[in-house]
């Protein structure tokens, strides 16, 4: 992590009581009820499960207040050129395209109901407005899950999806822990169980740890994967670290909000490094998840130096 992400992680995180102080005063948008905390203490961070919310009341993720948001974010030299956005209509076997040349993101915003774009305002909390609604959502998603996130996690990360009519989202994974929240519109999400060895396997996660699998294979066998969601305004789904999928809109534009976290240590994250590099030197090393001791003594030994040496080169 490069030292201006380490500071922000710092400054959202560690302000323990500026964010308890936003939080008293802001409104609750995750239900706190006993059901809700029982399904996040059954399923989080483990399995996908659906979770209500009211962030589609909130007037910073309505398509004018993400319009000027997305013009902002362009202009300022810190954020400009981290969003994407690209137009086209691929399936799920697909990878992620360039974007159109001549077209900038406020045109592609400004298209989206006609066009086929698929937009994505990365680390929108970089901005002012996004980052303190940001730092109201963490203490309310660690209430409900039972978990201390600032502890736990690190890196909190804002993410905005605003989507054309039936556009399709290839099949992917991400390395963060992701919750989904649906703004406007509807979206099928289709989530694959990455623990299972027929739709990961352990050669992959290796590469995907180190860096070296940039595409994952679609399971033709599987096209509608482990879990299915519809996602509507008001309700979200949480997708695990390493849960691979897909997501196709409705007949509406889509707007999504996502929250993603990292988990400051991972011992099978450690573990898969530690192997990738192992196979190299002709050895065949034991998968992770048979031995949490193996498990840890290499996410100690190895995993965490990985860690050091890759934020070093990103300083």
């Amino acid at each position: 992590m490069a030292v201006a992400e380490l500071e922000f992680t710092s400054e959202i995180l560690n302000s323990a009581e500026e964010t308890r102080a936003i939080a008293s005063v802001a409104e609750t948008f995750f239900t706190n009820e006993r059901e809700d905390r029982a399904m996040f203490t059954r399923n989080f961070d483990h399995k996908p499960f659906q979770f209500r919310h009211a962030l589609d009341q909130h007037p910073a993720f309505q398509l004018p207040a993400l319009l000027k948001a997305a013009e902002r974010l362009s202009k300022d030299p810190r954020t400009a050129g981290k969003s994407h956005f690209e137009s086209g209509s691929p399936d799920r076997n697909a990878w992620f395209g360039a974007r159109p040349e001549g077209q900038t993101i406020v045109d592609a915003i400004a298209s989206i109901e006609s066009g086929k774009n698929w937009v994505i305002l990365k680390r929108i909390h970089e901005d002012p407005e996004y980052r303190e609604i940001l730092m109201q959502l963490v203490p309310q998603l660690s209430e409900v899950a039972g978990v201390d996130i600032a502890k736990v996690y690190y890196d909190p990360t804002m993410t905005i999806f605003i989507t054309s009519p039936g556009r399709i989202t290839p099949y992917h994974m991400d390395g963060e822990t992701n919750f989904l929240a649906q703004i406007h519109g509807t979206k099928m999400v289709y989530i694959y169980d990455g623990k299972n060895p027929n739709v990961l396997t352990t050669e992959q996660l290796e590469k995907y740890w180190t860096g070296n699998l940039p595409k994952i294979d679609y399971p033709e066998s599987l096209p509608h994967g482990n879990w299915q969601y519809k996602l509507q305004p008001g309700n979200g789904v949480f997708n695990p670290a390493i849960f691979p999928h897909w997501l196709q809109n409705g007949s509406e534009v889509s707007v999504s909000v996502s929250m993603n976290f990292k988990r400051r240590h991972d011992a099978t994250i450690g573990a898969s490094r530690f192997n990738h590099f192992a196979r190299k030197l002709g050895l065949q090393p034991e998968a992770p998840g048979r031995s949490k001791g193996v498990d840890r003594a290499k996410e100690m030994f190895f995993g965490r130096a990985y860690e050091f040496a890759k934020k070093r080169l990103k300083k």
